[in-house]
């Protein structure tokens, strides 16, 4: 399965639909690997999705695919912080543990913090947020976890 970049929920249930199609897997079956209860797997997975993911049903899936979150980028949307700015009130008091930003890290290469691979923009792509360095990356899981 190729990374991708996901963007929005309905991206996330796109990749996860596709994974669980690649891997031929009924949602029964992801139940009982999962640990969630029974059916809650085609709630999450449905179109439109009857429940959302928590983060115990996103990692118990994600696991059970083969799959994990390679990066996440938190970016300020200026349309729905428009839509809150006026409802933003400043505190009466500084916070008192006040830390100094660093510099940030050059357009061109970016340091993942998780596992230290260093990410570059794959520059035979047309989306230029795509990244790709071309390593394989061992998982970061014990030997003694399943």
């Amino acid at each position: 399965m190729k990374a991708r970049i996901i963007g929005s929920r309905e991206q996330l249930l796109e990749v996860v639909r596709d994974r669980r199609d690649e891997l031929d897997l009924s949602h029964d079956l992801l139940d009982s690997i999962t640990g969630l209860q029974g059916g809650y797997v085609s709630k999450l997975l449905a179109d439109p999705p009857v429940r959302g993911f928590g983060e115990m049903s996103l990692q118990a899936v994600l696991d059970a695919l083969g799959l994990r979150i390679g990066f996440a980028v938190i970016m300020e949307d200026p349309e729905r912080a428009e839509r809150v700015r006026a409802r933003w009130k400043p505190r009466k008091r500084r916070p008192t543990n006040v830390k100094v930003t660093a510099s940030a890290p050059t357009a061109q290469t970016m340091r993942c913090v998780a596992s230290d691979p260093q990410i570059t923009p794959n520059a035979d792509s047309t989306n230029l947020t795509e990244a790709n360095n071309g390593e394989q990356h061992e998982d970061d899981r014990r030997p003694d976890q399943a």
